[in-house]
Parts: C-alpha cells; structure tokens; sequence
C-alpha cells in the first residue's frame, strides 16, 4: 500500500487487478455487518433506535458526498501529457467540504431535534463526518481513476477496521449516543491522514484530470444529487422510516430497521463498494456495457431468490437467537426485505452503467425517481408492517426503469 507506481502492472495494485480491491470490499462488508449487529445487543431498544437513526444520518450525508469520490473517478487517469492535478483537486476538495459543513451546521436547527431529540449534540461529529469523508472521497476516486486498486482496497481497509475499534471501544466504555456518535466520525479523518502518507500524495501526483475545476463542480453537482438519492434509498432509510413510520411502535420500528439493516447488507453493501470500480470497468470497455450489465444483473437476481428464500426459512430462527424475541418478523417480510434489497442492488448496477456511459441526467433522474417513490410511498400509505416493507421493496424498479432507457439509448447510437 506504499509503493503505488503511476503504470499499469497488476503487481502495484493498479492495471486490471482488482483482487485486492475485491478481497477489502469483503472484509469491510464484514466489518460492518458486525458493528451493525452487535449495537443493538448491548443496547436498549430506544437506544438501539437513536443509534441508528444517527449512523443513518450520517450515511446519508456520506453517500451524498460520495458523489464527489464518483466524479473523481470519471475524471482522474494516469498523467502523461497534462498538468498534475494536485492543486485542482486540492480546491475541489476543500471546496467541497467547506459547503457540506456549512449547510449541515446552518440547517440543523430545523431538523436536528426532530431527528436526534435531546442529543443534538450530534449536530457536531456529524459535520466533523461530513468534512473528513470529503476527503476520503477525493482520495479513493484518484485510485479507483488511475486503477490503484491497493491504494483504495487500503481506503477501504483502514477506514471500516478503526470504526470497529472505536465503536468497541465506545461500547466497553458504556458510553452514551454522544461517544457512540464520535466513534462513527473520527475513523473518516485517521483513514485519510492515514492513507495520504502512505501513498495518496504519490497518486495525485502522478495523475491528470480531463476536465477544468469549473467543469468537475458541475459534473458534481449531478453525481452528488444522484449520491444523495441513492443515500435516501439505502443508508439513510432507517432515518426516513424514523421520521414517517412512528406509528409501528417503538418495538415493531426497531424489528423494521435491525432485520432491513441485516438481510439487505449482503447484497447492496458490496455493490455500493463496488461502484467505482463498476464505474471504470465500464468506461474503459463501452461497447460491453449493456452485455455486462445484463448478465451480472441476472447474476445478481438468481443470487437475491436464493437469499430470500433462505431468509424466509432460517432468518427468523436467527433473529430470535441473537436477540432473544426482541426484534421479530414474520417469515415472508424477511423474504420481501431481501428481495427489495436484491432490486436496490440492481438499480446501483445499472445506474453505475449510465453514469459511465456519461449520462449523468438519466443517472440523477433514476436515483431521484425512486428515492420520490420510497418517500411518496412510507407517506401516503398507513403505517402498517407490510405497506412499509412493501413500498421499500417496489421503489427500486422506478430507477432500473430510467437507467435501463439510458443504456438502451446508448446501445442504440452506438450501432448507427
């Protein structure tokens, strides 16, 4: 991880490589599979509630800003002929996190105490958040750019391993919502001061951009719209179902959130790891673009089946086991929860599809039309067990839709 060379060997890290890249994508999956099923095991059910709604929180705003790290990625090859893109990069980033700062903090008053009640608090580690991911995003999408697969493999790595420390660390300590609160955030900061010593200052050195500062704040803009709505369909839907599905009960949210967080993991968190790396497989190799897509996307629906029925049968033995009848669901909604999960999936699939091929509008406008429907549809049904699970199942199929006309579009000029 601190020898990353600017050519292409599979050896450093970068060329077509991505087994490193791939083996951190599991291990980090599994990182976060364990924080997020063992707080709920040390904690109370309304404690249980409060932490996720902030660690949903705060991977809304992360996912928003990982519009920034998918620009990055579009934008950012090896140097040869062109200027060196550290100063440009520097003031795109620092930009960045100077109005992501800014609009958490100045905002907060209108939405901190509905969201956290009495620990606004929050508000705090939540913008420290915000500013250290800007600058993890920045730093992963120059190595997924320039194929560095080490480097952001080592990203990947740092980040979701010292979270696990200090989450358990919070945890022995018996600490309240506020500690828990900073032991998600500073792990953002130590994994970017981390991974530029050990070899990101290199990598920005030895990359170019193709566009003008002015051209990637405009480019960003759609990326980080486009963040921000997958951000409300993925992490930030236990705050959603926070805000709009009260009316469960306290015990029956708390089931809700604890088996979506579980049973969805194993199929969207890998595919939303992946996404820059999507993204360039499919940039580098546009005439292979829809054939992949298909084919993977049917991969990944036999997988979804086969999960949810396995979730049927064992998943509610599981839950019982764990947590000892604290967070029950019938069998079925387990395997309705993983087949929504399986469809958000595909919709991270092909939207990664239309934003390499450059259409970022169809890209935004997919995101954004299911993120409309998950909100229209947990509003404007009653707050019932099946009707909330159902419209978090169904909104996914409203962005595969746009995304899929996109590539249709393109296969389409392609051939003329």
């Amino acid at each position: 991880m601190n020898t990353v060379r600017p050519d292409h060997s599979g050896s450093d890290g970068s060329g077509s490589d991505g087994t490193p890249l791939t083996a951190a994508t599991v291990i980090a999956g599994a990182i976060g599979y364990v924080i997020q099923a063992a707080v709920p095991g040390f904690v109370a059910t309304a404690d249980y509630v409060a932490f996720s709604i902030y660690w949903s929180a705060v991977y809304l705003i992360v996912g928003a800003i990982s519009g920034v790290q998918q620009e990055v990625t579009r934008a950012a090859r090896q140097r040869e002929m062109g200027p060196r893109a550290t100063g440009t990069l520097f003031r795109f980033t620092l930009g960045s996190a100077g109005v992501f700062a800014v609009a958490i903090v100045a905002s907060s008053p209108l939405w901190a105490t509905a969201a956290f009640g009495a620990a606004t608090g929050l508000v705090g580690p939540l913008a420290v958040a915000a500013v250290a991911y800007t600058f993890v995003a920045a730093l992963s999408g120059v190595f997924y750019g320039a194929r560095h697969w080490r480097g952001a493999a080592g990203m990947t790595i740092t980040d979701s391993t010292v979270r696990l420390i200090t989450i358990g660390i919070a945890l022995a300590l018996g600490g309240g919502i506020i500690l828990l609160g900073w032991a998600v955030a500073v792990p953002f900061a130590l994994a970017a001061v981390s991974l530029w010593f050990a070899g990101g200052r290199r990598a920005v050195e030895a990359v170019e951009l193709d566009v003008p500062l002015r051209r990637m704040w405009r480019n960003s803009f759609s990326t980080v719209g486009a963040a921000l709505a997958t951000g409300v369909m993925i992490s930030g839907l236990p705050l959603l179902l926070g805000l709009t599905s009260r009316g469960l009960g306290e015990t029956d949210l708390a089931a809700v959130i604890l088996v979506t967080t579980l049973t969805r993991a194993p199929l969207v968190v890998p595919m939303l790891a992946l996404q820059s790396y999507l993204l360039v497989t499919f940039r580098d190799a546009p005439e292979r673009a829809a054939q992949r897509t298909a084919i993977w996307g049917a991969m990944l629906m036999c997988a979804t089946a086969l999960l949810a029925v396995l979730g049927a049968l064992i998943g509610p033995w599981i839950i019982d086991l764990l947590y000892q009848g604290r967070y029950a669901l019938e069998p079925a909604m387990f395997a309705v929860i993983i087949a929504g999960a399986g469809l958000t999936a595909l919709l991270s699939l092909t939207g990664a599809a239309a934003l390499a091929a450059g259409d970022h509008l169809r890209y935004v406008i997919g995101w954004a039309a299911s993120s409309t429907a998950l909100v229209v549809g947990l509003i404007a049904v009653p707050a019932g067990m099946w009707t909330v699970i159902g419209a978090v199942a169904l909104a996914p199929v409203v962005g595969i839709a746009v995304h899929v006309s996109s590539l249709r579009r393109q296969a389409s000029r392609s051939r003329k």
